[in-house]
């Protein structure tokens, strides 16, 4: 299994390059013959702009992640 991150500077938001990104990503994984393609993402107000790249090409939302600090 591989993990990658992604990461913008806010200068470099909104110009294609994390779509197309992820649509590379989820092509090699086809070619790959992949079942599935899985990604992680953080919640919050600063997020809703990735969370709507994620969500444009059909990704449902199969879990949530629950945490706490204990210290």
């Amino acid at each position: 299994m591989a993990r990658d991150d992604l990461s913008t500077t806010a200068a470099s938001r909104e110009r294609g390059h994390g779509g197309q990104i992820l649509d590379w990503w989820m092509a090699e994984a086809r070619r790959l013959g992949l079942g599935q393609f899985h990604l992680d993402s953080g919640v919050g107000v600063d997020r809703m702009a990735a969370h709507r790249l994620y969500l444009n090409p059909k990704m449902g939302i199969s879990s949530h992640h629950f945490q706490i600090d204990l210290v």
